[in-house]
């Protein structure tokens, strides 16, 4: 950057006025030049935006069908489309029907069909889901092999959770938005098990790392993604009974740091909730915690193919918790931060065109 100034035969006499006039100029042309760019003003404060999906199981529904490409792929094509573009996207777990099948593992099968939205910038972010950890022809059971594989296939995935976690429970941060994200493994395991807690577990190791994370923060914006649902909406109570007290410690543990979205899968179906005092904690806990104060929302948002329609919905609690699960119906949620709102667009479709069918914000 240059500056100049002509000086002129009248203005030799006037000195002061010369010296006025130079500062002038060199001050103009400083303030010029300091002035933003466009991007520059879009990640000053409360003008920054995000954009980003979150979506869960897609898993098949037989050892010949383990990913349901029928209706995931018209999803990525359909988040593909998205204007403006997502950041990323994080998916909820159960990608797969059997993390090991045909003597090799799925993950990376899985991973690929995501490779049109990766290969342009969009990152792929992964939680743990119980399908993950199942071998073939194993109908139950937790095996430590597919956990270590699914860290060496989303490698991409942070590695800053606990040791040995890596990959797992992880967090990241969009400090233009003031957002902060976590996501944690209800699954983890340390060796082949054949007790199935199908409802989660959140072990000591992860809660205290996910504490020192928030008080670490002064993120306006939190959301935690996970496998497993708090609040189960259909019939299923078997599962609602095993997410055993360390799920509702950890609902305690978001609620009292006023975090936005617990977004989850694991029930084939859609509904949302703002879990507020009015909702009890689940009845299963004891002992009982106090009631909830700071408006978490419940985002479940599970089948992108894994088998739609659930179970049976009681009218109530279909329309308390806007519940849908339509037969040959899958979802998918595109949320936008913006200042200090939190905006929520949740699609539907099978395979044809996806389109708005929920809608709500959340207001920091």
């Amino acid at each position: 950057m240059s500056y100049s100034l002509k000086i002129t035969s009248r203005m030799v006499n006037n000195r002061p006025a010369i010296i006025a006039m130079f500062l002038l100029t060199i001050c103009a042309a400083i303030l010029g030049g300091c002035k933003k760019s466009s991007t520059e003003e879009q990640k000053d404060g409360t003008s920054a935006k995000l954009r980003f999906v979150f979506l869960a199981d897609s898993r098949g529904d037989s050892l010949g069908y383990t990913v349901d490409t029928t209706a995931l792929n018209p999803i990525i094509r359909r988040i593909d489309t998205l204007n403006p573009q997502p950041s990323f996207v994080v998916f909820g777990g159960d990608g797969c029907y059997r993390g090991y099948l045909a003597k090799h593992y799925t993950f990376q099968e899985f991973k690929n069909l995501f490779a049109t939205l990766t290969g342009k910038g969009i990152a792929l972010y992964t939680t743990m889901g119980n399908h993950e950890l199942y071998h073939e022809h194993a109908s139950y059971g937790y095996f430590l092999v597919n956990q270590q594989q699914f860290q060496l296939t989303f490698s991409e995935n942070p590695s800053n959770g606990p040791a040995g976690y890596e990959h797992l429970a992880y967090s990241f941060t969009d400090a233009a938005t003031s957002s902060y994200f976590a996501v944690l493994d209800p699954y983890f395991v340390t060796g082949d098990t054949m007790h199935l807690n199908m409802g989660g577990h959140i072990d000591p190791t992860q809660m205290a790392w996910l504490k020192t994370q928030v008080a670490q923060t002064s993120a306006l914006h939190k959301f935690l993604f996970i496998h497993v649902p708090y609040y189960y909406v259909d019939n299923d109570s078997t599962e609602a009974s095993e997410a055993d007290t360390t799920i509702t410690s950890l609902w305690s543990f978001i609620d009292a740091n006023k975090f936005d979205i617990y977004a989850c899968g694991h029930s084939h179906l859609y509904s949302r909730r703002t879990i507020d005092g009015g909702l009890t904690p689940n009845p299963q806990t004891k002992p009982p915690v106090p009631a909830w104060q700071n408006n978490v929302v419940q985002l479940l948002c599970g089948t992108c193919g894994a088998g739609s329609g659930g179970g049976y919905i009681d009218p109530t609690v279909r329309s308390e918790w806007n519940v849908y699960n339509d037969h040959k119906t899958y979802y998918f949620s595109v949320i936008d931060i913006s200042g200090n709102t939190v905006t929520v667009n949740s699609y539907h479709g099978y395979t044809g065109a996806y389109t708005v069918f929920d809608t709500f914000t959340v207001t920091k």
